[in-house]
């Protein structure tokens, strides 16, 4: 079952945390279905935020501020990047996709450039919504027991003081150890 809009709805941190262990599912053009479970995310706020697509004015930051579920994709070092708006419309936030476990694929996603070029993700989805999506969608996963790690966000200068990077403790598919 997908999930609903009031999961999207809520502060980026908590969907960072709970959307580990749930499954992205890609329908590719062929017909085929890749399944994948998130085990890695970085929550991402307003323009207080220093590592926040939201610190520039622009598509990125209105696109941060749309309806929650909405599908934000960019790119960064000749990769595509997937986040998926939260909270509610006009905050500006964000969740990033950092690393997905194939489950019945295998290529390589332990990273968030390496999961968009393995799911076929790309600028397309930028401004769709993940809960009406027939190509892309999450639905809740069969991995429960976890515990989860946090850490500071990968790759950034200026952090926040708070760790917003969460990953299933022990997995081997995160992007860092």
């Amino acid at each position: 079952m997908k999930l609903p809009k009031e999961f999207f709805s809520r502060n980026a941190e908590i969907v960072a945390k709970e959307l580990l262990g749930m499954n992205l599912i890609r329908k590719m053009d062929n017909g085929k279905i890749l399944k994948s479970l998130i085990v890695e995310t970085e929550a991402y706020f307003d323009e207080k935020d220093p590592a926040s697509r939201a610190c520039k004015n622009g598509d990125l930051k209105k696109t941060m501020e749309s309806e929650a579920g909405t599908i934000l994709v960019y790119g960064v070092h000749n990769n595509w990047l997937i986040n998926f708006v939260t909270g509610q419309k006009g905050e500006a936030a964000a969740v990033l996709l950092r690393a997905v476990e194939p489950l019945n694929f295998s290529e390589k996603c332990s990273g968030p450039g390496l999961l968009t070029k393995a799911l076929q993700i790309n600028k397309n989805f930028h401004k769709s919504n993940i809960l009406n999506n027939n190509k892309l969608w999450i639905e809740e996963g069969n991995a429960k027991n976890f515990d989860i790690a946090e850490s500071f966000r990968v790759g950034i200068k200026k952090d926040l003081k708070k760790p917003l990077r969460f990953y299933i403790k022990e997995n081997k598919f995160i992007s860092r150890k």
